[in-house]
Order: structure tokens, then sequence, then C-alpha cells
């Protein structure tokens, strides 16, 4: 049961990471960019 837990709390964290890398981008490009300039600039702020 705690691995479990452990997991979900992994889990919540990287998505909280990733969301925050798109919004981070959003507001640096703005709104309506194509989804590939998207995908190349998202990717660096990811890692």
């Amino acid at each position: 049961m705690h691995a479990e837990h452990a997991d979900s709390d992994r889990l919540n964290g990287l998505s909280g990471r990733v969301i925050g890398c798109a919004f981070t981008v959003l507001n640096a490009l703005g709104a309506g960019i194509l989804e590939e300039v998207d995908e190349n600039v998202l990717a660096p702020e990811v890692r």
C-alpha cells in the first residue's frame, strides 16, 4: 500500500513539473503557435 502512495506522489510531482513547463512556454510564446514549434520549445524546458 505504501508503494502505491509513493508512486502516486511521484506521478503528481512529475505531472506538476510538466504542466508548469507547458505554462512557461505558453506565456513566452503565446497561444496559437504550431504544435511542432510548441514541441520543440517544450522538450528542452522539461529536461
